[in-house]
């Protein structure tokens, strides 16, 4: 059993991540959550994330607000993406529960101290919180289980830049912290969502699902979709944070590469994933020079492919 900490921006790709966490009772034990900027602000994303414990009969679980801005760049979200309220503009409820006392770098650190090696931290948004808690504790690096990140575009173009995919270019600076920290790293970036599109008719089925969640995800869907189809895209949808969450689940059905990286924190190219196969990126490997850049290559797991049958499985399995 899996003890997972979900850092989250909610969002419809959040939810329905969440939505599977929470369906594999026998494989993950979710012991609390945080709440980041992303997709709309913190203030929207910890409302949200209230909303989904409460209609999750989970109210018992901590909810810490997390960051409101990333560390050095200025604060960009994407309503575009979500809508203005992260679920698609749907009608949301006020929430009752109140959110845990503890912000979240804090929360994050507490839970990992009082776990050693049994917390897999699993954040789905800007990795600001995650940074933050390394920064502030930084031997929760030799105690957690692993990381496993929804990020990056390691051999593929960015979401939204050429060069970046949206959650490592809204808090660089915390990316690169965060993936050179020395904890075990897995990335679940932009490489493999093409293998994990998530057709229709499935989808139709998890929206009509006697599920807890599956009010919220067929609420957030349609602007989600309408944004899509200025894409071209009609008929499946991209879930890029339940492939995250389906490695937790079932590893075996992905394929992936260890590799070091290294992540961009300024100019056109900044939340740039960059894969350094030789670990330096200079012709000379024997030169003494030190460049501040070699600091921030670290090695991480990267997926590259999902097994589309077994991911699209679990899903019905899970959701349907």
């Amino acid at each position: 059993m899996k003890k997972v900490w979900i850092d989250t921006d909610p969002g419809v790709d959040d939810t329905f991540a969440i939505a599977m966490l929470f369906e594999a009772k026998d494989k993950v034990e979710v012991i609390g959550v945080s709440t980041i900027f992303g997709n709309v602000d913190v203030a929207q994303t910890t409302r949200n994330a209230r909303i989904l414990m409460e209609a999750a009969g989970k109210t018992d679980l901590p909810v810490a607000r997390g960051a409101s801005y990333p560390l050095v760049v200025p604060l960009d979200t994407s309503p575009f993406v979500h809508g203005a309220n992260g679920m698609g503009d749907m009608p949301l409820p006020e929430p009752h529960m109140p959110e845990f006392a503890l912000r979240a770098p804090q929360a994050i650190i507490d839970v990992i101290l009082a776990n050693p090696h049994e917390i897999t931290l699993l954040p789905i948004g800007p990795l600001t919180n995650i940074a933050m808690a390394y920064l502030m504790e930084p031997k929760i690096a030799e105690l957690v289980k692993e990381v496993v990140i929804m990020g990056g575009a390691v051999r593929c173009p960015g979401n939204i830049t050429p060069a970046a995919e949206a959650n490592f270019f809204h808090d660089p600076h915390a990316a690169q912290i965060v993936m050179s920290a020395g904890w075990p790293v897995v990335l679940a970036g932009l490489d493999v969502c093409s293998f994990g599109m998530v057709p229709q008719a499935l989808l139709d089925k998890v929206c009509r699902a006697d599920k807890a969640l599956a009010p919220y995800i067929a609420g957030a869907l349609p602007f989600f979709q309408d944004f899509l189809k200025t894409f071209g895209v009609y008929d499946r949808v991209d879930f890029p944070d339940a492939l995250a969450a389906a490695y937790l689940l079932e590893p075996g059905i992905f394929t992936l590469e260890e590799l070091p990286l290294f992540i961009e924190v300024e100019g056109s190219c900044m939340g740039q994933s960059l894969p350094v196969p030789t670990g330096k990126w200079y012709e000379d490997l024997k030169a003494n020079r030190h460049y501040k850049a070699d600091d921030a290559i670290a090695p991480a797991k990267v997926l590259f492919k999902v097994d589309t049958s077994a991911f699209l499985n679990l899903i019905e399995k899970l959701l349907a």
